[in-house]
């Protein structure tokens, strides 16, 4: 296990920063590239990203021409040669780490277009659960079995059965990964259908991404309540696209702002396609200082409360606002997190454990966390990181509040932002 210590940090400062592009946006656009027709450039996409990495290694083990055509500051050019919706690869074993986005989309889009192909992960990602994508994609004759565990990953997907069936039902309260996958997927039939929400979409900005990019790439797909309807004319045309910097990413710099100093996160702004830009609006809510340019995003320090707030449409920066509330005078109770059970690792019984640590009163249900701060924060504790990025990436910002903290495994950030601790370090010295 390799730790890093993180010293306090007693100077107020000013920091502006660049970003990796996100890798949210990244997974799908990279997908999409590749079955797309013809040739795409997709520029700024993050080699700090194990969860990129992983998706590339896949398109390529599928037979997807990607040629890297330079590298900056971490983030490379792709070309893309499109497959037209038919993978030169038949059969394959395709290892997805412990990556949703990938397994997820890949698991629809090869269970229309694929043959015989295997999908797998580390022992946490055979814990995640992905039965309600399977049963949708069922519905239309797709052929997936389970290799260990009903629901779970490993799984295997075999040549679609096509049964001409219209219409696909799902729900959205696990993961708008599922959906996503299914839109992004589906058009490929090139068949009339609509998929039905049958319940409630968590998440839904993401799923809000997933539709402009569609949208960028020549399909555009209509959406009436909780129903998404594809049309049968649908063609994924080749792009030029540059992904823009990862707001979940920023989160944790923009928290830093709002603890000490200012900081300010370039070519971010108000109208990013990402969810997660609005944490600068829930760090607004608890006192911060918040400014907005045409390409950046600006958060400064100010005297922090404690609020009630549902971020069920951006509960991984809510893991960032848990920790910011250490900070704030009075309880900050956060709810709509009921999709952390089923992250990385159980990461609401993890953010328990570990603001426990530091001294605070914490109280979990099934979807909220209370945090009520301790009159004085416990030094020099080791951070139990859970093999989850984000658990190491949301308690490194205590050090610019004046605590000093380990960080157990923090190698576990690669899974996102593999440079992040440079980052860190270089900003504390």
């Amino acid at each position: 296990m390799s730790n890093i210590e993180l010293p306090a940090f007693h100077k107020t400062s000013n920091y502006t920063l660049d970003l990796p592009g996100s890798k949210s946006i990244a997974n799908r656009v990279l997908l999409l590239a590749a079955v797309a027709n013809g040739v795409s450039y997709i520029h700024n996409v993050p080699n700090v990203a194990e969860d990129v990495m992983l998706m590339l290694n896949a398109l390529i083990k599928l037979g997807v021409e990607i040629q890297k055509i330079n590298t900056v500051n971490g983030c490379s050019s792709y070309k893309i040669i499109g497959v037209s919706g038919d993978f030169p690869v038949g059969a394959a074993d395709i290892f997805c780490g412990n990556s949703g986005t990938t397994i997820r989309f890949l698991c629809a889009m090869l269970s229309v277009i694929g043959n015989d192909v295997t999908l797998s992960g580390i022992p946490r990602m055979h814990e995640r659960p992905i039965a309600d994508l399977v049963e949708a994609l069922k519905q239309i004759g797709c052929q997936i079995d389970y290799i260990l565990n009903d629901g779970y990953p490993p799984i295997n997907i075999k040549k679609l059965q096509f049964n001409n069936n219209d219409i696909v039902r799902i729900s959205g309260k696990t993961s708008s990964q599922y959906l996503t996958a299914l839109l992004m997927a589906l058009p490929l039939l090139k068949q009339t259908i609509t998929i039905i929400i049958m319940d409630e979409i968590i998440s839904k900005p993401y799923v809000d991404i997933t539709l402009s990019l569609l949208k960028m790439f020549g399909c555009e797909i209509t959406c009436k309540d909780n129903s998404y309807n594809i049309k049968n004319n649908m063609v994924l045309n080749t792009v030029n696209y540059t992904i823009e910097p990862d707001a979940s990413s920023a989160s944790y710099f923009l928290a830093i702002g709002a603890l000490n100093g200012s900081m300010m996160v370039n070519n971010l702004n108000a109208s990013s396609l990402q969810g997660d830009k609005n944490f600068a609006k829930a760090l607004s809510l608890m006192g911060a200082k918040v400014g907005y340019g045409d390409v950046s995003i600006t958060v400064s320090y100010a005297p922090l409360t404690g609020i009630n707030i549902n971020m069920e449409d951006m509960p991984d920066v809510a893991m960032t606002l848990a920790v910011v509330a250490l900070f704030a005078t009075g309880i900050t109770h956060i709810t709509g997190v009921q999709s952390w059970k089923v992250k990385e690792t159980d990461r609401l019984q993890a953010m328990h454990n570990e603001l426990t640590k530091l001294g605070a009163k914490v109280d979990i249900t099934d979807n909220s966390i209370k945090i009520t701060p301790p009159h004085k924060i416990n030094q020099n504790i080791a951070i139990d990181t859970y093999n989850d990025h984000r658990m190491a990436m949301c308690f490194s910002i205590l050090p610019f509040a004046g605590v000093p903290v380990t960080i157990n495994d923090y190698e576990c950030v690669g899974k996102t932002f593999a440079n992040f601790f440079d980052i860190i370090n270089n900003m504390l010295a």
